[in-house]
């Protein structure tokens, strides 16, 4: 199992994404998806979502709030192309305050601004898009996702905290 993080960073009535454009090697080519990535080794998730988002976006996340921890269950799934992908364990993080100035552009990825309005105009997994909803409620959250090929077929959550 994989672990990682992820953090839905809200500013007024948008949302920071990145749209991934990093070719046939990235498996989240051409889909929007919350800045993050994978622990290192001995790290805490609050230490690797600060780090990975600053990498990503030259933003420093100010108090970040662990709100989900989600199971993807990847068997069955097809991500990028590639046929049953190991399990990830994230850590999901929602802040709305930072500092520095966005990068604009990063070797895999463009830092991209979404307005609520607009949410549903573009390409987010499934289960993203369902954990973007969580974030409306309060407490923390399990979730659990299970893909069939690129189509959500599980998503179970509970309120833990």
């Amino acid at each position: 199992m994989i672990n990682a993080t992820m953090c839905f960073l809200r500013n007024n009535d948008s949302t920071l994404f990145l749209y991934r454009e990093g070719g046939d090697g990235d498996i989240h080519h051409g889909w929007y998806v919350p800045p993050g990535g994978r622990n290192e080794r001995g790290e805490r998730g609050i230490d690797c979502i600060v780090r990975e988002f600053k990498e990503e976006t030259c933003l420093l996340l100010i108090n970040p709030q662990l709100r989900v921890i989600a199971t993807f269950y990847n068997q069955g799934r097809i991500l990028g192309g590639k046929e049953n992908p190991e399990d990830w364990q994230v850590e999901v993080y929602y802040a709305r305050e930072f500092s520095g100035k966005l990068r604009e552009e990063h070797s895999k990825a463009k830092p991209v601004w979404i307005k609520d309005s607009d949410l549903e105009k573009i390409r987010i997994y499934p289960g993203d898009r369902k954990i973007l909803e969580l974030l409306n409620h309060e407490g923390v959250f399990e979730v659990l996702t299970q893909y069939s090929g690129e189509e959500l077929v599980r998503f179970d959550s509970v309120r833990i905290f």
